[in-house]
Parts: C-alpha cells; structure tokens; sequence
C-alpha cells in the first residue's frame, strides 16, 4: 500500500503525513459507532491520530473512560500526535474522493488541513494527552492471562452470550459477558450472560495452557465493539485483576473490568433427567411476530403444550383473541403445558443459528434447558412463566 503513497517533502517542524484514503475512510467508520453522539468532555468525542515515523504506521485510536480502541495503518510522514473531532472527520472521508490523504499543519497554523482528492478540511486540533490513558493487563500481576483463540472463536462464544446481557443497572455484574478460565482446571474458557430470565454459555478449549482464575466480566459496550470489529477472526484475549484487552489483526480493544461478583450462574442449570423434544428455531421467530397483536404490551407470555400431531405454542389475550402455531412432530410423552416469555424464547432461537433447537424438560415450573445438538458446554436455560 505504501508503494502507492507519495512521501511527503521533509519538514524541520510541523506535521505533515499521507495515509492511503481507504484505509483511513474504513477505519474512522469502524469507531464510528462507539463514539458518544453526545459528550459534555469534547476530548471523548475526538479520534487521536499518532504518526510512528519509524514504523511508518499512523495510530488512529478512540479513547473513552472504560473502553480504547485503537487501529494503525501504513503510512508515510511524521509530526506530533493530536486529537480532532471523529463525526467531522469521519464526515468528511465519507465524501472526500481522493486516493491519498495528506494531512498538513504548519507551525503557528491553530488547524489541522486534511486534503484528499479535491476535498479540503480545516479542523481545529485538540492535545492528544487530554485523552484518558487505558493501559493493557499486566504481565506481572498475579490474575494475568493470555488466551489466544483460533479463527471465529470469539464470535462463536458471543454469539450465544451477548443476546443475554442485562440491561438492568441495579444488577452492575450482570451488564457483561462473565469470562471463565479453566474452571476445575478442565482447560477450557468459558462465556456466560445471563439477564435473570435467560442463560447463555458456550465454552472453547485453546491451545494454551490456561491456570484457572477467577471470573472476569467483560462490560456490554467492549463486547458489543468485539463481537463487530473482531467478527470471524483470531483474537487474542488478554486479562488481569482490573483490565481486558482483545488483540485482532490491526486493532487492539482494552476495557476496564466489571467490579463484581457473577453469580454462582451452575446453580440455576437444571440436572435432568430431561424429557426433550425439538422444535423448527425459524417457526419460533415466525410465532413471536405472528403474536405480536395479541399479546400487545404486558402480555409476553405463550403456552407451549403438547397436542395432537405434535407441540401448540399459544398467545392468548382475553381482550383480543388466541393467535396460535402446531410445530408438527411426534408429541412428547411426559411434558407438562408451560409458559414462557414469547421474545425471549424468539431471541433464544436466533442466538443458536440451528435449524433445530431442543428443549429440555423436567417440570411445568422449572427452567428449561436449551441446546441446539452442538458440542458440550453450549447451552441456554430459560425461565417460565405462568399461563
């Protein structure tokens, strides 16, 4: 890519960089979407741009008070490092035609000038060290792990976790994914999110030689930025007492810690012995949508219950009528009718991505256990409800 950037005329004092203009659009779209559309500390609204003269790499880096995240591109020049606002430079690439990008302020100048193509911009900087530092784990503290995980892992463990973070900020410790490192010394890392109502957790073995520690959890906002920046690929996972830093390609995310204890999540996993039957996870989401205008805003719940041909799931509303679907089959011998919360069982479902989920059962008022015939350790638990 270099090959194709013109290196910009030396210069005594100042700062002058060219970047390839892709590059550049395609990673301020990237932290795009973490920055606050709103902040009262400008600072946090703004991408830090860093030049590494040596490495010919330019930094372009998103701080936040618990969350950085940082990418580097090549790129040819040097200067110091500043900060601009990201919406107004993430605007102006989104326009802006050129093929390279020549980022100039002379000495005296109060703005920095971004030229690409026939687009020019005037941005006033602000100081790179307003930005609040986040470092990474500690190599030396006691609670350090590195796990790297192969290609896809990562998005694999979030996909069955993340749709079960809480929302509730009364319950701090449940608004993140719980990492697990070799539990019983099985070798294995291990994520789990629960909202109270609903369970998730997905485990993965990994070539390292992982010493349990205790649980960390990884705050919603960093998960969320993992699960889109680092979809499909390698990713190195990095933890201590305080910090977690997620390492893929080109970027680097670090986020400080959740505070607090997850609960004794194994407690609320039913035993068994299960009485199973499986139902078609598309007709689920088609049933919730079916439903929507009879179970209206309170009423969540559906009855699930054996019938002829094979399994009912039922909203009824006394004010406006009884929406139901048959999901053909052999009829389960032994299971009760149950409720459960129609969007959750629908969100359950899709987290899976299977044709097929299987349900298993033990009693009208006992959670559900839910797999999708995957490998051990991938998992939901589901509460009912009352119908």
């Amino acid at each position: 890519m270099l090959d194709t950037i013109r290196k910009p005329p030396k210069a005594e004092e100042g700062l002058s960089i060219d970047v390839d203009a892709a590059a550049f659009r395609q990673a301020l779209a990237a932290l795009l979407p973490y920055c606050e559309p709103r902040n009262t500390i400008p600072i946090l609204g703004c991408v830090t741009l860093s030049m590494d003269a040596d490495a010919e790499r330019l930094g372009v880096s998103l701080f936040d008070i618990d969350l950085a995240i940082e990418t580097s591109m090549p790129a040819a020049g040097k200067g110091e490092a500043f900060a601009v606002p990201l919406r107004t430079l993430a605007n102006f690439m989104k326009g802006a035609d050129g093929a390279t990008v020549e980022i100039r302020k002379m000495p005296g100048e109060a703005r920095v000038s971004f030229a690409c193509g026939d687009f020019t911009a005037a941005i006033i900087p602000m100081p790179a060290e307003d930005a609040p530092v986040l470092h990474g784990p500690n190599f030396a503290d006691a609670g350090f792990r590195r796990v790297p995980l192969a290609e896809g892992v990562m998005s694999w463990l979030l996909g069955l976790t993340m749709p079960f973070i809480s929302t509730e900020e009364t319950r701090y410790y449940l608004n993140g994914v719980a990492f697990e490192f070799s539990f019983n010394d099985d070798g294995m890392v291990r994520a789990i999110a629960t909202d109270g109502h609903r369970l998730g957790s997905r485990q993965a073995k990994t070539v390292a030689n992982i010493v349990s520690r205790p649980t960390v959890i990884i705050p919603r906002a960093a998960i969320k930025a993992v699960a889109h920046l680092a979809a499909g690929k390698e990713v190195v996972l990095s933890v201590d007492d305080i910090r977690a830093e997620f390492a893929f390609g080109d970027f680097v995310i670090r986020t400080k810690v959740i505070d607090g204890t997850f609960p004794d999540w194994r407690r609320v996993v039913p035993k068994g012995p299960f009485k199973e039957f499986e139902l078609d996870a598309s007709k689920i989401g088609k049933l919730h949508r079916a439903t929507s205008g009879v179970r209206r805003e309170r009423q969540t719940a559906v009855k699930v219950a054996p019938c002829e041909g094979g399994i009912s799931v039922t909203a009824n509303n006394p004010d406006f009528g009884t929406v139901s679907a048959v999901f053909r089959g052999d009829a389960p011998v032994g299971v009760e009718a149950f409720g459960v919360n129609s969007r959750y069982f629908a969100d359950m479902a899709k987290a899976f991505g299977a044709k097929r989920i299987r349900l298993g059962f033990t009693g009208a008022s006992d959670p559900l256990m839910v797999s999708a015939g995957g490998p051990a350790g991938e998992f939901a638990v589901l509460m009912p409800m009352r119908v």
